[in-house]
């Protein structure tokens, strides 16, 4: 896969699964997913998020930018399966 970013919260530092943005980052590093991690404001006000919802319409991450542009964005759990499955929307190659 090529490179992707990783748009994710800036307080990913506890790494427990019930940290979102640390689920799908443990899913991409378990895939072996060369990424960036782009990081954003602790709340999800529209002022922390105005990039992530200039970028994706909504306010909440994890947000997969991938290399050709595309910008893919839904629960993080059905992410994390299409990661796995290997059915990422845009080129994977």
């Amino acid at each position: 896969m090529p490179k992707v970013k990783l748009h994710r919260c800036s307080y990913t530092f506890l790494h427990v699964n019930a940290d979102a943005c640390w689920r799908l980052q443990k899913a991409l590093d378990a895939e072996g997913v060369d990424y960036e991690v782009v990081t954003h404001g602790f709340g999800k006000s529209d002022k922390s998020r105005a990039e992530i919802i200039k970028m994706s319409g909504q306010k909440y991450v994890p947000v997969l930018e991938l290399a050709d542009g595309t910008v893919y964005r839904e629960e993080t759990d059905d992410m994390i399966a299409k990661l796995k499955a290997g059915t990422l929307p845009g080129p994977t190659a």
